[in-house]
């Protein structure tokens, strides 16, 4: 069954109870039912109802281990069970695609990178849910609810079919096909959208306010949330793929020095290629060049973190956000970089300073991220997600 939703939680309010109480669950546990019924507002009688519930549904386990020695009604926490539930996850990147498995807790369990097959979109996305299908059979014992599609370029506005200019696909629908092949709910989230997504639900005390999130590997993106919120427009998230921040780089669009095409993995592995810095064009031999001493590695990674900067002062100009979350690998694969980052930042900002803060998901962004598309409905309304996975078939190898 395909799902459009969101993958980011809303607040509380506009969950039902169980939901209410598992987000909760999962941020504050082991948790009493009492400091359940003071993080969400609902009241004890709704909250013990829920409880029983997502317990009785493999979400939720009680912790008698941890109860407290005390005499009278003994009191028992619970926290979201890490073991009866998972889901996968699926991040198709222009030259790599992320499969991923993570329990109810937002723990990758396993993850494994492919490349990205070429050519006529149905064949391909085909190809890789199958390998998706593969891959969660390597947990037989947990049953996956749902899987989460991220991808880039341009999903419809119910984001069914996907257009993305660069791998060559043209109102892709990606969403029908995952769910044929996987035969499991799968719910599709932009990029962008999926890392802030990501950022917002793993974190035990998400930012409040407005979160400019920006990411950067191969492609670049930037999104907006509001309270946990992510601002979607109906169209879909915009793009800062041609802002303008200087250098040589040709972009698709025809014009040079274009954001996405400046700072992209290719493009800074291609230029290293070029002047002989490295022996293939490849990312990661940038990398180790430049950690291992070579100044000339490390010049191209300082001018690509200073690009960056440009690019996230100008973004930052327009929507004045309360914080400001850089993700993906441009930004978090070489650190000695991010200092010119944020001076280049800071020399191209028109508002007051504000600090800039590196993710706290770590190199497997990509992984967390699909999963996270995946967990955002199970968070929403647990359990309905899992009376629709009861009533379908498991996923076959």
């Amino acid at each position: 069954m395909l799902s459009s939703a969101p993958a980011l939680v809303p607040p509380f309010r506009t969950h039902p109870p169980a939901g209410a109480v598992l987000t909760a669950a999962r941020r504050r546990g082991p948790v009493f039912r009492d400091e359940l019924a003071l993080a969400t507002g609902l009241s004890h009688a709704t909250v013990n109802r829920q409880v029983v519930a997502l317990i009785a549904a493999g979400l939720l386990r009680e912790r008698p281990d941890l109860r407290p020695g005390i005499v009278g009604r003994p009191r028992i926490p619970v926290e979201v069970d890490p073991h009866r539930h998972g889901v996968l996850g699926l991040h198709i990147g222009l030259h790599r695609t992320t499969l991923s498995a993570a329990d109810l807790r937002g723990t990758v369990l396993d993850a494994a990178d492919v490349p990205t097959p070429r050519g006529d979109p149905a064949t391909a996305v085909a190809l890789l849910t199958r390998r998706l299908r593969r891959f969660g059979a390597r947990f037989p014992d947990r049953g996956m609810l749902q899987v989460g599609l991220v991808v880039g370029g341009q999903l419809s506005a119910d984001r069914l079919r996907l257009q993305h200019r660069r791998l060559g696909w043209k109102s892709a629908p990606v969403a029908e096909i995952v769910d044929r092949v996987a035969m499991s709910d799968v719910v599709v989230v932009p990029q962008v959208e999926a890392m802030a997504a990501a950022e917002t639900l793993l974190s035990p005390r998400p930012l409040e306010g407005s979160v400019l999130h920006v990411y950067a590997r191969e492609a670049v993106g930037a999104v907006l949330t509001v309270d946990g919120t992510v601002h979607s427009p109906s169209s879909g998230p915009g793009t800062i793929s041609h802002l303008p921040v200087g250098g040589t780089a040709r972009c698709h669009c025809g014009a040079t020095g274009c954001l996405e095409a400046s700072i992209g993995d290719a493009a800074v592995a291609g230029a290293a290629h070029r002047a002989g810095i490295v022996g293939k064009p490849s990312i990661e031999a940038v990398l180790a060049a430049a950690a291992g001493g070579n100044r000339a590695a490390h010049d191209l990674l300082v001018e690509r973190a200073r690009r960056l900067g440009r690019g996230v002062a100008m973004v930052r100009d327009v929507l004045n956000p309360d914080h400001i979350v850089l993700a993906g690998q441009a930004f978090t694969a070489y650190r000695p970089a991010l200092a010119h980052l944020s001076g280049s930042f800071a020399a191209t900002t028109a508002l007051e300073p504000v600090s800039l803060q590196v993710t706290s998901l770590g190199h497997a962004v990509q992984a967390l991220a699909a999963c996270t598309a995946a967990l955002g409905p199970v968070y929403a309304d647990p359990l309905s997600v899992v009376r629709k996975a009861a009533a379908r078939p498991s996923i076959p190898n």
